[in-house]
């Protein structure tokens, strides 16, 4: 059998997964619509597509794999290979989009967190082809302490594109534009929270793969603690996104590969 570009890295991603683990999960491919529009602000297009059932209720495809996931398991480690329907970022009308990835919800400690960023590095290795990758990380707690008073969608809008003249307008505190300024790697970086110091001690044979970088902390609605994106050359969005979050009650972490972004096939 001769594997698609897409197919094969499909498989190597289910195998790294499995081998660390995690348990394959199968979620529905639609929900009640009152399920995901109760929980817009966790979603990062606020475009749903929606149809109506043949028993008269308003249905809903799935724009989001963690929030079904949550919904329909128990607390544990999973991987998935699934669809998601969403208006891309800059786009105009829906697509189906491909991604596999992993989750660990029900409490997240420094050890999970770490085997979740090792297991975004080795993805990033497996899609790359060979191409040199980054994971962009950050701790978007430390956005979110340093917030307060300050319009949080003009404040993650200058942080994302590294507006520095922005957040003085703003009056964003000096830590934040401290933040915003850094881009370097893991090993000089003097702006890691105790947090991200603690979980990305053991983890020093990934720093050259690694660097800190606080433009990527643009969803602190959806993750509250440690948020990364992968990239690969070649690639001009990121090609993987996660990171640690608090939803429905539920403690969790992990991340989505895009295969759309990867593959052309």
């Amino acid at each position: 059998m001769i594997l698609t570009h897409k197919e094969r890295i499909s498989f190597e991603l289910r195998a790294l997964y499995s081998q660390n683990g995690f348990n394959f999960f199968r979620m529905p491919r639609f929900e009640e619509y009152d399920f995901y529009a109760d929980k817009k602000e966790f979603l990062s297009s606020k475009s749903i597509l929606t149809f109506t059932d043949a028993d008269g209720r308003l249905m809903a495809l799935r724009p989001d794999v963690t929030l079904s996931l949550i919904k329909h398991s128990a607390p544990g480690k999973y991987y998935y290979n699934e669809n998601v329907y969403r208006v891309p970022e800059n786009e105009t009308t829906f697509r189906e989009v491909a991604q596999s990835g992993i989750e660990i919800t029900g409490g997240i400690g420094a050890n999970e967190m770490r085997e979740v960023i090792m297991l975004a590095v080795k993805s990033l290795e497996k899609v790359s082809d060979g191409r040199r990758y980054i994971l962009a990380i950050a701790d978007a707690s430390q956005v979110i302490e340093n917030a307060d008073g300050i319009n949080t969608s003009k404040l993650i809008d200058c942080l994302s594109h590294k507006n520095i003249h922005g957040l003085k307008e703003l009056h964003a505190p000096r830590k934040l534009i401290e933040l915003a300024e850094h881009n370097g790697d893991i090993a000089s970086s003097g702006l890691l929270s105790v947090k991200m110091s603690e979980i990305l001690r053991g983890l020093e044979e990934y720093y050259e793969k690694m660097r800190v970088d606080y433009s990527v902390a643009e969803n602190v609605k959806y993750y509250s603690g440690i948020v990364f994106k992968g990239y690969i050359e070649g690639v001009p969005e990121a090609v993987l996104s996660g990171g640690e979050y608090n939803i429905m009650s539920t403690e969790g972490a992990g991340f989505a590969v895009y295969l759309e972004r990867i593959c052309d096939d």
